[in-house]
């Protein structure tokens, strides 16, 4: 599309340039703001309300909202952002965003990262084919590739003074409601216990859980001791003694 050199370039101009000349397919261009010299790639789809502004790329064969805020942002091929606000961020190819996800300044995703409802990231390099996909906290943290963290789980990046940094090895599991007062390494393949507070390195393999979270006890022995404390009878017993 050739513009009048008359007439600065303008969002509404913008919007028809990308849906008229990229290969991309625009739902909506009343509902659609986009920055003049946004660069979009064929195929990709742009759904409703949806706003791009600033510095920003994106791939091929993307799917982008609706709903979603995109600025000063790279976005590589087949990455889907539904519902979502990205800010200063890089995707990788295959990643995919939301809902309602928050990537802040910094945030890198590698290729197949998933980032799902109420989960912010910040400062942070998420690893190939990790996952958070709950409403949780990401910042200042490297995370490897292949990790799972659970749900509520928050990097404790602030100490009051100054930011820290969390790290997560490949493979690792971060259960539910873990908090990572950084500065803290989880190691390859190391696993947190639901509701953990980790304020110490978890070496590699590891398994911890508890507040403050220590080593558990080998998988052998849990079952003779979780309910066996003295004096106390178990939560089988008290149930009958209820009925």
């Amino acid at each position: 599309m050739t513009r009048n050199p008359k007439q600065p370039p303008t969002p509404r101009s913008a919007v028809r340039e990308v849906a008229q000349t990229t290969g991309s397919t625009i739902i909506d261009l009343k509902s659609t703001y986009i920055d003049p010299d946004i660069e979009v790639g064929p195929g990709t789809v742009i759904y409703p309300n949806t706003t791009i502004l600033g510095r920003t790329t994106i791939g091929a064969r993307c799917r982008i909202g609706p709903n979603a805020v995109i600025s000063d942002s790279r976005i590589e091929d087949e990455v889907t952002v539904f519902a979502s606000v990205v800010e200063g961020a890089t995707i990788e190819r295959g990643a995919d965003v939301g809902p309602f996800s928050h990537l802040r300044p910094g945030a890198h995703l590698e290729p197949g990262v998933h980032i799902g409802n109420f989960v912010e990231v910040k400062a942070s390099r998420i690893g190939a084919g990790s996952r958070a996909g709950h409403f949780s906290y990401i910042g200042d943290a490297h995370v490897g590739a292949d990790v799972n963290i659970g749900a509520g789980t928050v990097t404790c990046n602030y100490d009051g003074e100054n930011k820290n940094e969390t790290v997560i090895e490949d493979g690792a599991f971060i259960g539910s409601d873990t908090m990572l007062v950084a500065p803290v390494r989880v190691g390859r393949k190391a696993a947190t216990g639901a509701g953990s507070v980790v304020t110490k390195d978890v070496p590699d393999g590891a398994k911890v859980a508890g507040v403050p979270a220590r080593r558990t006890t080998p998988a052998s022995n849990t079952r003779k001791t979780r309910n066996s404390s003295p004096g106390k009878p178990s939560a089988k017993r008290v149930k009958r003694k209820r009925g």
